[in-house]
């Protein structure tokens, strides 16, 4: 007799999510990432270079999964082996040109030596706009300035860009420069992380401009040489902005609390009577004219579809930050205007975390601040508990008044240090 041909035998061997295929396009995921990883060998051996172990097994794994690949690290291997042939990104590059994959939304550069043209071809990619690339990392790339300004071009053109990570390339004040005048009027990135870039004072002030005219509200400086002075052109526009708005709140508090008291004196000589009450108190056409219980039911089963997610609002544009990483970049009694210089700093911060409801983190560590400038942030924290305004976190060095330390860990814990990506890094060096 034949056998029963149910409906689990029409299964059998068929690979679970095998048959989606990718919106806009008659393939699956896994036949997309099986021509890219072969488009990258052959461009490997093209240019006699060895593939990226992490993007390789990347692209196996999301091959077995079905999956998109969409974060890309490449990183130079941690010891160079003789006769071994070295690890490109233009290969790579020119595999996503060719198979024109759009998929990608992370590119992650680590321990590589960008030449120009490399740089050159990284902007290319990002400036066209079918690659909706959301963060640019380029870590210990030994950047320049003149690699900042032909990269800081090509944001202009993104409009995916959410975050820009140069750590670890020291290009000075004159590559904060080429990156600021870039950034300017870009209404995208949020983040922009250069630590350990060799900024000085000087850096502070283009910052300060920076933050005040575009989206950017995340700002990580952590390893530079900003100082005191640096730090607070950085930061006064947005100290000022958020005094100006402590005061709006205030004067919003007090009309309300001014309308509050006079509605209950008008309950006292009984003549107030709100809206609902009037309406209440009408004739019967009034009480026929409103909506029976069992009309509201029906209307509420109508009215019960599902609402689409609507995208998130533009980040606004102005002078506002929410997280501000400024550690070991010399604040401390050493600079100009030697030890009130960070009383002052701490004094404006203070403002900034009294005033600002979207403040949300600042990390002061390897700052030797001092005691009174400690006092200042304690007092600060305390007053922002009192307003009722967002708690934030706060890391500062320990090197102050056990009790004054004690107080601030209470008042603004939960800050996690930055996780160093790829292999360990080295200090900054004095």
């Amino acid at each position: 007799m034949p056998g029963k041909t149910g409906k689990k035998g029409n299964k059998k061997g068929k690979k679970k999510g095998a048959s989606k295929k990718l919106p806009g396009r008659n393939e699956t995921a896994e036949v997309v990432v099986k021509r890219l990883l072969k488009c990258y060998e052959k461009n490997c051996a093209f240019t006699e270079s060895q593939m990226c172990p992490g993007i390789r097994d990347g692209m196996k794994k999301c091959i077995e999964n079905n999956s998109l690949l969409v974060k890309f690290i490449l990183q130079a291997p941690d010891v160079v082996v003789p006769d071994t042939p070295p690890i490109l990104l233009d290969p790579l590059l020119a595999t996503l040109r060719y198979e024109r994959y759009t998929f990608i939304r992370d590119l992650h550069i680590w321990d590589y030596p960008m030449s120009y043209n490399t740089v050159a071809s990284v902007a290319l990619l990002m400036e066209k706009r079918f690659y909706p690339i959301r963060e640019l990392e380029m870590m210990d790339c030994l950047l320049t300035a003149p690699h900042i300004e032909r990269l800081s071009r090509s944001f202009r053109a993104s409009q995916s860009l959410t975050t820009v990570s140069f750590d670890y390339n020291e290009f000075g004040d004159e590559g904060c420069y080429k990156l600021c005048l870039g950034l300017s009027g870009n209404v995208n990135v949020v983040s922009v992380s250069l630590c350990y870039c060799g900024l000085g004072v000087i850096s502070g002030k283009l910052l300060g401009e920076m933050v005040s005219t575009t989206a950017v509200r995340d700002l990580y400086l952590d390893g530079n040489d900003l100082e005191c002075e640096g730090v607070m052109e950085l930061i006064q526009r947005c100290a000022d902005m958020a005094e100006n708005e402590a005061f709006e709140r205030e004067e919003m508090a007090r009309r309300k609390a001014e309308q509050e008291a006079e509605e209950e004196a008008l309950r006292k000589t009984g003549r107030y009577s709100p809206l609902r009450g009037d309406l209440s108190m009408g004739s019967g056409t009034d009480s026929a004219r409103s909506p029976s219980p069992s009309a509201k039911k029906k209307k509420k089963k109508k009215g019960k579809k599902k609402k689409k997610k609507e995208p998130p609002p533009p980040p606004r544009v102005g002078p506002w930050i929410s997280k501000l990483h400024i550690a070991n970049n010399g604040i401390d009694g050493y600079g100009k205007g030697a030890n009130f210089a960070p009383v002052i700093c701490m004094k404006l911060i203070s403002s900034l975390i009294m005033n600002s409801d979207c403040f949300a983190e600042i990390d002061l560590e390897d700052n030797l601040i001092g005691d009174l400038a400690g006092r200042e942030l304690l007092e600060a924290l305390e007053k922002r508990a009192e307003a009722k305004l967002p708690s934030m976190k706060v890391r500062t060095t320990h090197r102050l008044n056990t009790e004054t330390f004690s107080a601030i860990v209470k008042l603004g814990a939960g800050l996690k240090k930055k996780k160093k990506k790829g292999k360990g890094k080295k200090k900054k060096k004095k």
